[in-house]
Parts: structure tokens; C-alpha cells; sequence
């Protein structure tokens, strides 16, 4: 079993490890075994195989491209350790290159970097079916489009970590408009109640008629704005 870690601008984020015979997808989605939300990576980005002590990479028809050594790949390649591996703007190295003692370890790490906040996860473990049934029958938050350009006109939030909203089609939601940025702002859950995080952006981001420019908590009822377009959360 290996440890490998991504990193951003030489700080460790997250390690993972990988048993042989098993395969790690790496993505902005809760679909992937290990979640980065940023829109640097695509829903599903990439894909790290072990197989027969060689390791393989393939890029998952992301955006931004997978690269490997500098140049960006259309097929799965092995790797070695000694590779350099890009997944959009991070890098993927072993984990004692990284100091993976350095990595962060909570369930939600933030870290202003660029021009926006990166929201780092690890995938939810199975639960029990039984129990999936019963929290499928519950009411969830969502967010709602109450005016304006904007999809899906309803969003549950349950389950989730964390939302992306913006311009990018990438977006959880999509809001269309003149200066809106490719991420917007973020819905969060933190402590098991969620926050608004905006970003840098030449449109405002107000909640309830007010505009913030940084974390705000969320409560049922609350109106997101942005450009004229309103979102509910509740």
C-alpha cells in the first residue's frame, strides 16, 4: 500500500493511499474517491490504477488535461514515482516527497490561494442500504432559483460538502450574466451547518439584500443574490 499526495504551489493538500489492484479517481464531484473542489479540476478529472506494482494514470475528459512530464495525455500511462504528474494546476507525487505529515486531515480544509478558496474532501464511505433508504425519504436543504438565468432551478444540498456557484459550467449552479465569476461563491457545511464563502468577483454576492465579502452562515429562508439573480437556501 502507497501514499501519494496532491499538492498546490508546493503545499500538501491531501494524501490518499492506494492498495494493488486498486484504482483512485480524483474530481470536483462526490463521485470521486477524492474530492477537490476548485475549478481547476473537472467533476471526475483523473484516474490512479495499481496494477502489478505499476502504476497508470488517465485523464477522465477532464478540462484542463491530465499531464505527465509536461505533456498532457489522451490515454492511460504508466507512471513512476519519479514522474512529474499534473491534474489541472496540482500536482500528484508520493507522499514522502510531500511531507504528507504536513497534509491536512480535516473532513473540510480551506486555504486562500489564488483567486479563490479550494475545498478539499475525502469520499463518504457506503452506508448501510436500510439506512440509505430512510435518508432518502428525508427533507434535505436545497438551494432555488426564485429569478433570474440560472440551472438547475432546484439543488439538494444534502449530502454534500460543499456547492459551487457560478458562471463555469462546471458549476453545481449555473448563473448566467454579465462580470459573474467562473466561481462565484461557494455553499459549504462545516459542523453540520452550512456558510456562504464568496469569491473575488466583479459582481457582488449579497446575501439577504446585503452584500458580503466574506464567510456568512446560512439559515432557512435566506436570499442569495447575485446580478439579479436569486437563489433561496432552505
Amino acid at each position: 500500500m502507497d501514499e501519494w499526495t496532491i499538492m498546490l504551489q508546493d503545499r500538501p493538500i491531501k494524501s490518499f493511499k492506494i492498495d494493488e489492484g486498486g484504482r483512485v479517481t480524483i474530481g470536483r464531484s462526490t463521485e470521486a474517491d477524492v474530492v477537490i473542489d476548485n475549478t481547476a479540476i473537472s467533476r471526475v478529472h483523473a484516474a490512479l490504477e495499481l496494477q502489478n506494482s505499476i502504476y497508470f494514470i488517465a485523464d477522465l475528459e477532464s478540462l484542463n488535461g491530465t499531464m505527465v512530464n509536461g505533456k498532457r495525455i489522451t490515454e492511460m500511462v504508466p507512471v513512476s514515482k519519479k514522474d512529474q504528474i499534473n491534474i489541472g494546476k496540482f500536482r500528484l507525487v508520493p507522499a514522502v516527497v510531500a511531507g504528507a505529515a504536513q497534509a491536512s486531515s480535516s473532513s473540510v480544509a480551506s486555504m486562500d490561494l489564488d483567486d479563490e478558496t479550494v475545498f478539499v474532501t475525502n469520499k463518504k464511505k457506503p452506508v448501510d442500504q436500510k439506512q440509505s433508504d430512510v435518508n432518502s425519504k428525508e427533507e434535505g436543504p436545497f438551494v432555488v432559483v426564485l429569478h433570474g438565468d440560472a440551472t438547475p432551478g432546484r439543488l439538494s444540498v444534502k449530502g454534500k460538502s460543499s456547492i459551487k456557484i457560478g458562471k463555469d459550467f462546471s458549476c453545481d449552479v449555473v448563473v448566467r450574466g454579465w462580470f459573474i465569476a467562473g466561481a462565484q461563491c461557494y455553499i459549504i457545511k462545516r459542523d453540520d451547518k452550512f456558510h456562504i464563502v464568496p469569491q473575488r468577483s466583479w459582481a457582488s454576492t449579497k446575501l439577504n439584500g446585503l452584500q458580503i465579502n466574506e464567510e456568512r452562515p446560512l439559515h432557512t429562508g435566506d436570499i442569495i443574490e447575485i446580478r439579479g439573480v436569486r437563489l433561496q437556501f432552505g
